[in-house]
């Protein structure tokens, strides 16, 4: 039988030939770490590992990129009086808004007659004179010029402009103490007390004209006569407000109504609307005690006394004045309005002279001589 081509074609081992080689293969033995890495999960614990730091990397990147790319937003903050930015419309109504409106509303004097200064309302009895008692300069916001509200350079955190140092606004410059008559007070408030019997009739316009522009606002507490009686009586007298229907029954109303003195009828009337306006309702020419220890002048650190010191004095009524002056840390300033209190052994300057030793020096005040005859006739 003859065999298949295929197999008949197949090569035939000789003798001759070689033998193949026989395969070998070599088994490296794992280490010891390896092999105790992959008894524990080695293996999936570094997948799992870097899984994490993958998606930890991929937050970190999110949330810079959306941080440098941020749009920034406007600046709304405003520079002060010193520094510069140039403000604009709206910068100049959001600075508004964020002044303090409950600021007190201090209200500056001028002692020139002719003063162009405007002066604003005043919500207290008092007036605050706190300005007044040292140098202050006034710039920035207030001001106008480089460096104010619309300064010169580019509005940001600090601006690059140079403050004008006096301001154009409330407060320019330097303002000294309080004068009434050219006569320094010294006093940040001042309350004032006035006789207004027949024979000071002819001086109250003047005086309260004066008051009014140098302090005004300031309480006025109205009182017939200049003396002080003796013993206890009246020991509850209290100041009452010229509004009071009673006023105009009492003798010192009735007095400034129907009196001939030029002017006085329309003092009257002006006193009647006058704010902080009192008077102690009592006839008798005693009672400046009461006037001047009444609560209503009690804020004050300075009491200006305008009377004629004509009266009787009582030496126990002036040392009680004293004692609460001097709890209250009030100066006394008392104006004599007769010049005979200057001439010496007369009545006037006595009574001048047992004031001046028993109030007036110990607490820190003076005398204002100032002959208002003479104020009047300028």
């Amino acid at each position: 039988m003859t065999p298949p081509p295929d197999e008949a074609a197949a090569p035939q081992p000789t003798a001759a030939d070689p033998a193949p080689p026989a395969l070998s293969y070599t088994v490296e033995e794992p280490s010891r770490w390896s092999a105790y890495w992959r008894r524990i999960g080695g293996g999936s614990l570094t997948l799992s590992i870097g899984l994490h730091l993958a998606l930890l990397i991929a937050a970190l990147l999110i949330f810079f990129q959306g941080s440098m790319t941020k749009t920034d937003e406007e600046n709304t903050f405003l520079p002060g009086g010193g520094g510069g930015g140039k403000s604009s419309s709206a910068d100049r109504i959001a600075k508004a808004r964020a002044t303090p409106m409950n600021l007190p509303r201090t209200r500056l004097a001028s002692a020139a007659s002719n003063s162009s200064v405007s002066l604003p309302d005043l919500q207290s009895s008092i007036t605050d004179l706190s300005a007044l008692s040292r140098p202050m300069t006034a710039g920035g916001g207030m001001g106008g010029g480089e460096g104010g509200v619309r300064g010169k350079g580019k509005g940001s955190l600090f601006g690059d402009g140079i403050g004008s140092g006096i301001g154009n606004g409330v407060g320019k410059g330097f303002i000294s103490m309080p004068v009434l008559f050219g006569m320094t007070v010294d006093a940040k408030r001042m309350a004032v007390v006035l006789d207004v019997s027949g024979s000071m009739h002819q001086f109250l316009e003047t005086v309260v004209k004066e008051v009014d522009k140098v302090a005004p606002g300031a309480p006025i507490i109205l009182n017939y006569g200049c003396g002080m009686a003796e013993g206890r009586e009246n020991v509850k007298l209290r100041a009452e407000a010229v509004t009071d229907k009673d006023f105009d029954k009492d003798r010192i109303g009735e007095e400034l109504k129907t009196s001939n003195a030029p002017g006085l009828a329309a003092l009257y009337e002006k006193l009647k609307k006058r704010p902080a306006t009192y008077f102690i309702p009592q006839s008798t020419a005693g009672t400046a005690w009461a006037a001047l220890t009444d609560s209503k002048a009690g804020d004050a650190d300075a009491v200006y006394w305008f009377a004629d010191f004509a009266d009787n004095l009582n030496v126990e009524r002036l040392r009680e004045v004293a004692k609460k002056m001097r709890g209250r840390k009030q100066k006394l300033y008392i104006h004599p309005s007769n010049p005979a209190w200057l001439v010496k052994g007369d009545r006037h300057q006595e009574n001048v002279a047992l004031v001046e030793e028993a109030v007036v020096t110990p607490s820190g005040g003076k005398i204002l001589n100032v002959d208002l005859t003479k104020v009047k006739a300028k």
